[in-house]
């Protein structure tokens, strides 16, 4: 019998870590439930085979094409233009549409890139299920509340997830970031310090492509604290760095988010080669950066405890030498949080063959992985990898998806 999980509080902001490692979750759950068979093999199996192609140019989405040249964007069959200066091509490079995705090729490399972002935000004003009959009314003040903090978020498409996704003629930085929900409980935009540090990282790479993503991110945090555009709020971040010239990924992660490497074998599937580490203090509190005030802060020492606050050089760093068919993903812990890189493998293997052109439909690929791990992530009868790892931390049997926004970056090296 298992406890099937129906909500689960935002990722911890605070508390007293050499006092309290074991921190008790509040974790809202039904009646105990048979626990259902082999959800990962359901995952593999109830893959329709990825067929859908768009349009054979460098921009494509359901909105319409693009098509690059000498640095300026245009778009096809209409008169809007992009000139080459850094704030223009900041201000596309930020307002991707869900499943979009372009190719770049590099002078003297004989490797190109095809890039696509897909994404699928939480619904926030959705009422969470009872435990008997499948509907729980929150009340007017509590709907009003959702409304109040979702208002914000809205503002960006993605929740309180972001991405990173741009390049110069020297090569292309991706990665996402993960704003941290529990500041939306306490009345404040938890989507502000995602979006800022995205922008902030996007532009400092289009106006200094040779620094590293260390340094990048470095400049973007300070930059971030002394904007004041962002009162309070803390994310996790991965992205990283390809060199157009060699194809040499620089990828840094603080936090929960993700990125792996997915090369084929021998037998030509697809096996995640290399994958970067999850980073937490305890149980779903993971590293992160932070704008705190100070008056937060020194509330927080009178009652003995501490925001969990981390600095860009607690990164941890990987490097990476892509090849033509290797394909790299960053996501937000929506994704891993719901299903394993062996999921993504078998994925890849039932979607990915000799008859799909992956620099037509990549964003296809993407948008559909994302849709298919939100419907998982929604089941109540999945024995998702945030709940195996719930039951293995209280030696309590729980069961259910666990519905977050997801955000994934997918770059395809041909």
């Amino acid at each position: 019998m298992s406890k099937r999980i129906v909500a689960i509080t935002s990722k911890l902001l605070d508390g007293n870590i050499l006092a309290r490692p074991n921190v008790t979750l509040k974790i809202k759950y039904t009646l105990p439930s048979i626990q259902t068979g082999n959800q990962r093999a359901g995952f593999h199996s109830s893959r329709q085979k990825h067929r859908t192609k768009n349009a054979n140019i460098s921009f494509s989405n359901e909105y319409g094409s693009f098509k690059n040249s000498n640095s300026c964007f245009t778009k096809i069959g209409s008169t809007r233009k992009f000139s080459s200066s850094t704030d223009e091509a900041f201000r596309r490079f930020r307002s991707f549409a869900n499943g979009e995705q372009f190719t770049k090729v590099f002078v003297d490399s004989a490797l190109s890139y095809t890039v696509s972002v897909a994404y699928s935000p939480k619904d926030r004003l959705k009422n969470n299920a009872s435990a008997d009959d499948g509907v729980y009314d929150d009340g007017e003040f509590v709907q009003n509340f959702k409304l109040l903090n979702a208002k914000n978020v809205y503002e960006s498409p993605t929740g309180e997830d972001n991405y990173i996704l741009a390049y110069t003629e020297i090569g292309i930085v991706v990665g996402v970031l993960d704003g941290v929900g529990g500041w939306a409980e306490q009345g404040y935009d938890s989507s502000a310090i995602s979006r800022e540090l995205a922008n902030k990282i996007t532009k400092i790479y289009l106006e200094s492509p040779k620094l590293t993503p260390m340094e990048i991110l470095s400049l973007a945090y300070e930059q971030v604290k002394e904007e004041g555009i962002v009162k309070v709020g803390s994310t996790t971040v991965c992205f990283g760095i390809i060199d157009g010239n060699n194809g040499r990924l620089s990828t840094l992660n603080l936090g929960d988010s993700w990125f792996g490497v997915f090369r084929k074998d021998e037998n030509e599937k697809y096996k995640c080669i290399q994958q970067s580490s999850e980073q937490v203090h305890y149980f779903n509190a993971p590293y992160q950066l932070s704008v705190i005030p100070q008056d937060f802060l020194d509330a927080a020492k009178k009652r003995g405890t501490a925001y969990l606050m981390n600095e860009p050089d607690e990164c941890d760093n990987y490097e990476s030498k892509l090849r033509s068919g290797d394909i790299v993903v960053f996501t937000t812990d929506g994704m891993v949080d719901n299903i394993l890189p062996e999921d993504i493998e078998l994925y890849l293997n039932d979607n990915v063959n000799d008859g799909v052109n992956l620099n037509e439909s990549l964003g296809s690929l993407n948008k559909n992985l994302v849709q298919q791990t939100t419907v998982l992530s929604l089941n109540t009868n999945y024995k998702s990898v945030f709940s195996q790892k719930l039951t293995s931390l209280t030696n309590q049997d729980y069961i259910g998806g666990k519905p977050d926004d997801i955000t994934s970056v997918m770059v395809y090296v041909k």
